[in-house]
C-alpha cells in the first residue's frame, strides 16, 4: 500500500518565536482512516495548514503522493474545517456548486458531481433549501458535500461532528467510512475518542509540535498501555476500604466508583478483588486498555483540557 503524504522534519513558527512544529515527522498511507490526535495548542491546526500549503514551513518537506505540493497534488485533496465554510444566503445545491467550480468542475461533470456529493450525505431533497434553515447536524453534513464534490483522493476531515446531534453524529460517521470504503484515504481530526476508536485504521498523536506516536490502533495500544482498568463499585464509601485498597492502584475515586489499574495480564485480579472486598462488590467492570490510556500517557493530558 503507498504512501498517499510524507512530510519529514517539519519545523514551523510564528514570528521567529517557540516552534509550533518541532521537525516533525508524519506518514500517512492510501486508504487509511488516519485519526490525528492532540491535546489543544498542540500543532494540529497549523500542521493541517502546512500539509495544505496554507501556511510554509521554515523547514523540512512535505509530499503529497510523492510529489511535492503543486496544483495537481491539491485536486486530489479535499478539506472540511471545523469552522463551516458555507455561503447562508446561497442554496445547498448552489453552495456545493461554488465549491465544484473551484476545483475546475463544469457541465455535466460538476452537476454529476454535485448530485453525488448531496445525496452520500442524504440532502439531495433540500438541495433547494438555504443552510441558514438547517440544523446543526445538516450544516455539518453539507461542509462534508462543499468538500468531496470533486471526488479528492484525501480528505482532511476537522471536527466535523462538533456540536451535533447522535443521530446526525452517526451519520456523518458511517458515511465516512463508506468514503473509506470506496477507496478515499481520510484524515481525521477530533477530540472524540470514541469516534477515533471507532472509525480509525491508523493514528497518529502529536504534543508541542512533535509526534509522539503513530501506527496501527491496535498496534499503538498495545505498545503504550501496560495497564488496564477496573471499575469497581463498592457497598459502602471509598473511605470504608481504605486498609484494602492500599494494595491496589488507585486512578481515581468519584463516588459511587472506584477505578483500579491493574497489569493488562495479571489472570489473578478478580481473585485479588473478591479477597479484598468479598460480598461488598455491587458492580464490577474490566475496561481493556484503549486509546484514551495512551493518550494520557504520553501527554499527561486528557484531550478535551
Amino acid at each position: 500500500m503507498g504512501t498517499v503524504f510524507a512530510g519529514k522534519e517539519i519545523e514551523f513558527s510564528y514570528n521567529q518565536k517557540k516552534p509550533v512544529l518541532n521537525r516533525l515527522s508524519l506518514s500517512i498511507g492510501e486508504k487509511q482512516i488516519f485519526g490525528l490526535l492532540g491535546p489543544n495548542g498542540a500543532g494540529k491546526s497549523t500542521l493541517t495548514k502546512v500539509m495544505l500549503g496554507l501556511d510554509k514551513p521554515r523547514g523540512g518537506t512535505i509530499q503529497w503522493f510523492n510529489e511535492r505540493l503543486n496544483a495537481s497534488t491539491n485536486k486530489r485533496v479535499g478539506y472540511v474545517p471545523q469552522d463551516l465554510a458555507l455561503m447562508y444566503d446561497l442554496s445547498a445545491y448552489d453552495n456545493v456548486m461554488f465549491f465544484g467550480k473551484l476545483y475546475g468542475l463544469k457541465g455535466e461533470k460538476l452537476k454529476k458531481q454535485i448530485q453525488f456529493a448531496l445525496e452520500f450525505v442524504g440532502l439531495w431533497e433540500e438541495r433547494a433549501q438555504k443552510p441558514k434553515k438547517f440544523s446543526g447536524g445538516m450544516k455539518r453534513r453539507l461542509n462534508i458535500a462543499c468538500g468531496i464534490v470533486h471526488n479528492p483522493d484525501v480528505i482532511i476531515l476537522d471536527e466535523p461532528t462538533v456540536g451535533v446531534d447522535p443521530q446526525s453524529r452517526n451519520r456523518i460517521l458511517d458515511a465516512i467510512l463508506e468514503l473509506n470504503q470506496l477507496g478515499t484515504t481520510v484524515v481525521y481530526i477530533s477530540h472524540y475518542m470514541e469516534e477515533v476508536e471507532k472509525i480509525c485504521t491508523h493514528v497518529g498523536i502529536i504534543d508541542k509540535g512533535r509526534l509522539l506516536c503513530q501506527g496501527e490502533l491496535g498496534d499503538i495500544i498495545e505498545e503504550f498501555t501496560d495497564e488496564a482498568v477496573i471499575r469497581l463499585e463498592l457497598q459502602k464509601k471509598k473511605a470504608h476500604y481504605a486498609q484494602q485498597l492500599k494494595s491496589f492502584t488507585v486512578l481515581d475515586a468519584e463516588e459511587p466508583y472506584i477505578h483500579l489499574s491493574v497489569p493488562k495480564h495479571d489472570v489473578h485480579f478478580i481473585s485479588r478483588i473478591k479477597e479484598a472486598f468479598g460480598d461488598d462488590v455491587k458492580s464490577f467492570q474490566y475496561v481493556s486498555p484503549n486509546l484514551e490510556q495512551v493518550f494520557f500517557k504520553l501527554t499527561q493530558k486528557n484531550l478535551r483540557d
